[in-house]
């Protein structure tokens, strides 16, 4: 098979979330659907990534916002629902709206941005310093 570069504008990757309920983890799975970035914009991202000290040796903060790179890159999901009025699950529809609302859910972007990377190099990550 022959490789059609104008066709790969976008990818679907599973996204393992957890988040805490009543004293246990809650873990689920959806799909983002991620747009792929040029080279230039991910070594951008690595830079902010990467862990600077002064002169002293000192650990400065990071530049990295993973709400930068997911505003970038989330194009669309699957299997993101949402419980109506009469308590049935219904899909969340992607917009704009709701992408802010999603991105906005504690520790949703450090997921998304984690399935990203992996995604992106088929690798697993256990943490984003240093990736």
């Amino acid at each position: 098979m022959a490789l059609v570069i104008n066709k790969i504008k976008s990818f679907r990757w599973s996204v393992e979330f957890e988040y805490p309920d009543d004293d246990e983890i809650v873990q689920v799975k959806f799909k983002a659907i991620f747009k792929r970035m040029p080279q230039k914009f991910l070594n951008e991202m690595a830079k902010k990534a990467t862990p600077k000290t002064d002169k002293n040796g000192n650990e400065m903060p990071m530049d990295f916002d993973p709400a930068e790179l997911c505003e970038k890159v989330v194009i669309g999901w699957e299997d993101v629902k949402i419980t109506n009025d009469q308590g049935e699950e219904e899909d969340v529809p992607f917009n704009k709206e709701n992408k802010e609302a999603f991105l906005e859910i504690p520790m949703m972007t450090s997921f998304l941005v984690m399935s990203y990377y992996e995604g992106i190099t088929g690798n697993k990550l256990k943490n984003l310093q240093g990736q």
